[in-house]
């Protein structure tokens, strides 16, 4: 299987250690309820079961990642977050299909049925791509903040 991966770096302004961050991406991890976090030095892995059901939430199935890795090198002071794609990647293809067979059906018609599933895909895979983007974001801007 290939291995599909989306990377960000921010720069950290200040003199972070290791234990700001690691106490940062933990409460990340945290508040997007990821189920088993290790760490490793200066790797801080999250990895979180793969289809999720937890009617407590208003989205009761929930895919996850996969994997997320914060890397955080203190000599250049820079948090790069690395996190696995295939499977979101794969779902969003999964999700552009069903609403191919069911314009299909219902519609009948050849542009229509791949012009829709086809945006569809592409904007979800954005969507998906700009929320990870987000989490790197928050945790620097956290770390950022503090003083």
């Amino acid at each position: 299987m290939t291995s599909l991966h989306y990377t960000f770096e921010r720069k950290i302004k200040g003199r972070k250690t290791l234990k700001n961050v690691t106490d940062a991406v933990q409460n990340s991890f945290m508040e997007r309820q990821v189920d088993h976090i290790n760490i490793d030095g200066n790797i801080i892995t999250g990895k979180d079961s793969l289809v999720k059901l937890d009617f407590s939430n208003r989205s009761p199935l929930v895919i996850s990642p996969g994997k997320e890795y914060f890397i955080y090198d203190e000599s250049t002071r820079i948090l790069t977050y690395k996190i696995e794609s295939f499977y979101p990647i794969l779902f969003n293809l999964i999700y552009a299909v069903i609403l191919f067979l069911i314009l299909h059906f219902l519609a009948g018609h050849l542009i229509i049925e791949t012009v829709i599933p086809t945006l569809f895909f592409i904007l979800i895979t954005f969507v998906s791509y700009f929320q990870y983007q987000s989490v790197i974001d928050t945790v620097s801007r956290t770390l950022n903040e503090r003083p």
